[in-house]
């Protein structure tokens, strides 16, 4: 049994053709979805890349709290569960970025690439992977795990990738008035990113960063091709498990922020791709709508190489994938902390609650937040204000799931509030 992780930093799923984008090129990604099956209610559990690095390795949630929390005795590792079966593993990431040190231990190998002499970061990692793919070939019993922090900023995108987003300013025709100013200033690519709130009104501003992250998409899109052709290549590259997920998305001014300033857990930052090919091609084209989290990582992977995983909090999404199975879970909860400040999220297939337990300190007027799902896809219109009573149930359903996740044992998931009685009409 053999399986690949792509973990692709900060990659929205909504940047992505196979979950609606339209305008971004990704013709590599969206080939996957065809041919693999798209999750499309993916989401972050502790949205910052050290709590999805032990989502991933443990399958537990790490949600933070307003009350520490105990350590966990023998708390699952899947590393250690692959090693005990012998199963080899293989961390390759870029050296050029920070990547949490908590995830690069454990490995029987990690490879950190540096960038050679006229050599991007990426063309060196797809090098690496392709080395390590010659050694794994013929090789039983493997997980090679990818990780691409390309998209992360500040953005260095070959100019081939920014060309067809931005178009250069070109010589007036004949006929008009030469010294006429344009009625636009033309966009241009940013690399150095700013970090915080933004005036929500300059456009601007959020079309050039949008567009540049575009550019930063594309150019990943064309390495995962070369990767997905380097696997095909391979002796036996069809019967390799295929899985394609980032940590966490990134605010790009959507909601009036860049950047990691504010604990904002808005669909942007918690909606993840994950995209997964079976063997053969099984499934091939399948969407499904259960709500899933990064926690069902690990056990996924487990449950491909057949090794026991216990204590975990995740579920197998295999199940989901062969259609044997139509839901996990009622209801998936993300947390982020940014130093004093702590929000809390709540989805189901109808709402998105947004709960600041503790907002930044000059956000002191933000409100919880209730969005109607899917209608509301930017999340722009809170309801909160007419449905106080729903709001009220599923504050007390998120802090009562919080406090089980740090509880020894298996997770034992609060109900749902009962959706007959005390839901709002999404209509």
């Amino acid at each position: 049994m053999r399986a690949i992780v792509v973990s692709v930093r900060g990659l929205q799923a909504g940047a992505l053709g196979c979950y609606g984008n339209a305008w971004i090129d990704t013709p590599a990604f969206d080939a996957l979805a065809a041919g693999g099956i798209v999750f499309d209610w993916h989401h972050a559990a502790r949205a910052d890349a050290e709590g999805a690095g032990r989502a991933w390795r443990t399958g537990r949630y790490d949600l933070p709290t307003e009350v520490a929390a105990g350590a966990v005795e023998n708390e699952p590792d899947l590393l250690d569960a692959l090693r005990k079966k012998e199963i080899h593993t293989r961390l390759i990431f870029d050296a050029n970025r920070p990547c949490p040190s908590e995830f690069t231990k454990g490995w029987d190998a990690v490879e950190r690439v540096s960038t050679g002499e006229n050599e991007t970061p990426l063309d060196a990692v797809l090098e690496a992977v392709g080395t390590a793919l010659e050694r794994l070939e013929h090789r039983d019993g493997w997980l090679l795990w990818i990780d691409l922090p390309t998209l992360l900023p500040p953005w260095n995108v070959p100019q081939a990738f920014q060309e067809p987003y931005f178009i250069e300013e070109s010589e007036e025709e004949g006929g008009g008035d030469e010294e006429e100013e344009p009625e636009t200033e033309p966009l241009t690519p940013f690399t150095g990113v700013p970090n915080g709130l933004i005036d929500r009104e300059d456009d601007f501003l959020y079309l050039s960063l949008q567009t540049s992250y575009a550019a930063a998409v594309s150019y990943v899109d064309a390495a995962l091709g070369q990767l997905l052709e380097a696997v095909n290549g391979l002796d036996g590259g069809d019967e390799i498990l295929l899985a394609v997920t980032a940590d966490i998305g990134q605010n790009l001014g959507e909601h009036g922020l860049v950047g990691n300033s504010r604990p904002w857990l808005h669909d942007e930052l918690i909606h993840l791709p994950m995209l997964l090919r079976l063997p053969g091609g099984a499934e091939g084209g399948r969407r499904v709508e259960a709500l899933t989290q990064d926690v069902d990582l690990a056990p996924t992977l487990a449950d491909w190489f057949g090794v026991e995983l216990p204590g975990v909090h995740g579920r197998s999404l295999l199940r989901l994938a062969r259609g044997l199975a139509e839901t996990i879970r009622p209801y998936v909860c993300s947390g982020l902390q940014i130093g004093a400040a702590l929000e809390f999220a709540l989805r189901t297939p109808q709402w998105a609650f947004l709960f600041p337990a503790h907002p930044h300190e000059e956000d002191k007027g933000r409100p919880p937040q209730l969005y109607v799902k899917p209608d509301d896809r930017w999340e722009v219109n809170n309801v909160a204000q007419h449905h106080w009573e729903y709001v009220e149930q599923l504050e007390r359903t998120l802090r009562d799931f919080v406090a089980a996740t740090s509880q020894p044992g298996p997770l034992q998931v609060p109900p749902f509030p009962e959706v007959e009685s005390t839901a709002p009409d999404p209509e």
